[in-house]
C-alpha cells in the first residue's frame, strides 16, 4: 500500500467530500459508535430569516408579531451551510425537525420557522450518497409536529421511495451496530432513525415505530441514538454535563451525540435586542475557543457524533483527524483537499 502507513491502508489526502472513504484504512474495522462522525445541529435551519413562515411554536401576538418574526428568527437559524454543502463540507450526522404545514399539506424542515420542504432536501441526500458510494449517513427525525399515525406514515412511505434500497436496518437481533466496513459492503448507507417520544405527535400517534413491520429500516431516535442535551447558555455546566454523559455505560446497539451546543433561553432571547449575544452565532462564538480541547479530551470517553451550531470545515476537518493515529494529524498527506 503507498498510503502513510501501510498498516492503515491507502491515505494519501483526505477530501472531506469523502472523507470515510479515504480513512477507511483506519476506521474499516471500527464499530459505527466507535467512529467520530461531523454533525450538525438544526441542519435545516440555514435557510431561516425572518421572512419565513412561522409556525405556532411562537407567540402570535398581532401588535409585535413582526418583532417577534426578526428576533426570533436570529435565534432559529443554527447553521449557515445548506444541506448539500454540509454533505460536501463532511456532515454526515443530519439533525431533521419535520413539520406539516396543514395549509399546503406539505411537509418542511422546521425550527421555529418552516424551512426548505423535507422531501427536497431528502432528495438532495439521497443524490449525494448515490455519488459517494465510500460514505454512509445518519438521518435522526427526532422531532416531528402536527403529525398523526397516518401523516408519518406518508413520511415514512416517501423515504423508502426516495432512498429505496439503500436503507438499512437495525441489526436482526438489535444488539450491536455494524461496523463501517459491513455498512458500506451491504450497500445500505442511509441510517434513518425516527422519534417515538409520543409529544411529538398528535394524541392518535399510537404504535412503536421502530418495530413496525412495514418499515423494518427504521430505528429509533431514543432507543437507537442517546443524545443528550444539557439545555444551558452556561459553559461550565455544558462541559460537566456532555463529560458525565459521555462516561455513562452505553448500549451495545446505540449511537452517541455529544450535543456541543449552548440552547437559549427565552430572557436571552428578550435581552439580546439590547445588549450582545443578539443571536445564535453569537452564542455559539462563545464556545468555539473551547471545542478543540473538549473534543480532543472526549476522545477518552468514545466520542462519535459530534453536533456544534454553525458548522464549518475548519472545525469539521478538526473531528474527521480524530480517527487517524496523532502522529498523522498534521502530516502534509492529510492536509485537506478542497470539497466545494
Amino acid at each position: 500500500s503507498s498510503g502513510i502507513n501501510a498498516e492503515y491502508g491507502e491515505c494519501k489526502a483526505m477530501n472531506l467530500k469523502r472523507w470515510m472513504g479515504d480513512i477507511a484504512g483506519c476506521i474499516g474495522e471500527k464499530k459505527i459508535s466507535e467512529i467520530v462522525i461531523p454533525g450538525s445541529h438544526d441542519s435545516g435551519s440555514y435557510c431561516i430569516d425572518a421572512a419565513s413562515k412561522r409556525t405556532d411554536s411562537l407567540p402570535n401576538i398581532p401588535c409585535i408579531n413582526p418583532l417577534i418574526d426578526v428576533v426570533g428568527a436570529l435565534w432559529s437559524k443554527t447553521q449557515d451551510f445548506s444541506i448539500q454543502d454540509q454533505l460536501n463540507m463532511g456532515i454526515r450526522y443530519i439533525d431533521i425537525r419535520a413539520y406539516l404545514d396543514q395549509d399546503d399539506d406539505n411537509f418542511y424542515l422546521v425550527h421555529g420557522f418552516e424551512a426548505q420542504p423535507l422531501f427536497t432536501e431528502m432528495t438532495t441526500i439521497a443524490q449525494f450518497i448515490n455519488e459517494q458510494p465510500t460514505e454512509f449517513i445518519i438521518l435522526d427525525m427526532n422531532h416531528i409536529y402536527n403529525c398523526d399515525n397516518s401523516q408519518l406514515e406518508r413520511i415514512l412511505d416517501k423515504f423508502q421511495l426516495i432512498f429505496s434500497d439503500q436503507l438499512c436496518p437495525p441489526s436482526p437481533a438489535d444488539t450491536e451496530v455494524p461496523t463501517y466496513n459491513e455498512l458500506i459492503a451491504s450497500g445500505k448507507r442511509v441510517i434513518v432513525a425516527v422519534s417515538e417520544k409520543p409529544e411529538c405527535f398528535k394524541s392518535s400517534y399510537r404504535h412503536c415505530c421502530s418495530r413496525n413491520s412495514n418499515y423494518p429500516w427504521i430505528w429509533s431516535s431514543e432507543t437507537h441514538i442517546v443524545s443528550p442535551w444539557a439545555n444551558t447558555t452556561d459553559i461550565p455546566t455544558l462541559y460537566a454535563f456532555l463529560k458525565e454523559t459521555m462516561t455513562a455505560p452505553r448500549a451495545s446497539n446505540s449511537l452517541h451525540v455529544t450535543q456541543t451546543i449552548l440552547t437559549p433561553q427565552t430572557q436571552d432571547t428578550i435581552l439580546g435586542i439590547f445588549r450582545p449575544p443578539s443571536n445564535l452565532n453569537e452564542l455559539a462564538d462563545q464556545l468555539r475557543p473551547h471545542l478543540d480541547d473538549w473534543f480532543e479530551e472526549f476522545t477518552a470517553y468514545q466520542l462519535n457524533i459530534a453536533i456544534i451550531d454553525f458548522q464549518d470545515s475548519l472545525m469539521i476537518e478538526r473531528l474527521v483527524k480524530l480517527n487517524v493515529p496523532p502522529s498523522w494529524r498534521n502530516t502534509t498527506a492529510l492536509q485537506r483537499v478542497t470539497a466545494m
